[in-house]
């Protein structure tokens, strides 16, 4: 894997200018792909999929530092937009499967959620968040919001930097509650994933129409 190529973006992965249209996961905002659709919508864990499809499971971690969240963001932690903007943690992973990337992962919680014992946020590490999260006995999930990253954006450019051909690929994001705190998850999928194989193929259906 290509990591040391990623040192020529700069952390936040998701900057600032970066706005990803996220829509509600109606039918008019998903791929045409029922298994894609499978994958975006699954409202279980991702790291324990991730787990089942390979042998070797393991976190890339690209940063992890308070920073500014975009105002879409913010409005998922708090009611104030400037409030949530203060004191975000800002973290961003890739997620491997086999030591091939499959999942680029942007996570922002506010310093409550940081300090949280019951969440260790701030021991984090290496490890993969949604065991922690999923391991909360009063975990809840909001609605899943989906997207589409153009070859052209911050996602699609660390798509290239892997390795990979310039394609579209389709993310989803949903806010998480425990423990009284609430972490935004976003995941993206890249590299050797099965989403973004088929985004691939779509992706070249199209250009053949």
């Amino acid at each position: 894997m290509r990591f040391s190529e990623l040192q020529q973006l700069e952390f936040p992965i998701v900057s600032q200018g970066q706005q990803a249209d996220w829509q509600p996961a109606l039918a008019q905002h998903l791929p045409t792909s029922a298994l894609l659709t499978q994958w975006l919508l699954d409202p279980d864990s991702l790291t324990a999929k991730l787990k089942r499809h390979c042998q070797d499971f393991s976190v890339e971690v690209l940063g992890q530092r308070p920073g500014m969240i975009r105002p879409d963001e913010a409005k998922w932690l708090t009611e104030s937009a400037s409030q949530g903007q203060a004191n975000a943690t800002i973290r961003e992973v890739i997620l491997c499967c086999d030591g091939k990337p499959w999942v680029f992962a942007r996570s922002v919680f506010p310093q409550s959620a940081l300090e949280a014992a019951a969440l260790k946020l701030g021991q984090l590490g290496d490890k993969p968040l949604g065991a922690h999260l999923f391991a909360q006995p009063d975990l809840q999930r909001s609605r899943i919001e989906v997207s589409t990253f153009s070859a052209q954006s911050r996602i699609g450019v660390l798509h290239q930097c892997l390795g990979y051909p310039a394609q579209s690929l389709w993310g989803r994001r949903s806010c998480f509650t425990a423990a009284g705190q609430r972490v935004l998850v976003a995941e993206v999928f890249i590299g050797e994933s099965i989403p973004a194989q088929i985004a691939a193929t779509l992706m070249q259906d199209n250009t053949h129409d």
